[in-house]
């Protein structure tokens, strides 16, 4: 009897055990997905606000103090979105064609939604209205719609990516 005992015990010993390391497993899924839904949550009211302060600071600029603006467009930039951008204004050559045709971009972000959000990522539709005026005196209206994707990196919220949508 006392052999069937021990055995009963041990069993009983291991289903505790398991039961033990499966609860454990069903409580840390379920505190890992509240940290993941409060981060999603914590996105979502954070860059709606903060693409309609950054996307008037990387679209817009004045022909006399473009590269000042430009520098600090840079800092709300990824490293890689950054190297992307310094590359493109290079290429179409954007500096050099606002001072030579003294170009004003005003940039006005009228809308803002979320399309997507992550605890270290999230991307945001922003509408946006851009009056262009050159030393010809026309002025040019533009409206567009701009997928503008966010990286946390640290502590700061970055922009990504940034992709009309046509």
């Amino acid at each position: 009897m006392s052999r069937l005992a021990t055995v009963l015990s041990a069993l009983c010993g291991a289903v505790l055990a398991a039961a033990m390391v499966v609860l454990g497993a069903f409580g840390g899924a379920a505190y890992w997905r509240h940290v993941e839904l409060t981060a999603e949550q914590q996105t979502a009211a954070t860059l709606p606000e903060m693409a309609k302060d950054a996307v008037p600071k990387i679209l817009g600029y004045d022909y006399q103090n473009v590269e000042r603006s430009s520098v600090e467009a840079l800092t709300l930039m990824t490293p890689e979105f950054r190297k992307r951008y310094q590359e493109m204004t290079a290429k179409n050559h954007i500096f050099e064609n606002a001072r030579e045709r003294q170009v004003i971009s005003q940039v006005d972000v009228v809308g803002v939604g979320m399309m997507a959000s992550g605890r270290d990522s999230g991307s945001v539709l922003t509408f946006v209205n851009r009056i262009i005026n050159d030393k010809s005196k026309q002025p040019t209206y533009e409206g567009s719609r701009l997928k503008v994707q966010y990286r946390r990196i640290g502590d700061r919220w970055l922009i990504d990516e940034m992709t009309p949508i046509f």
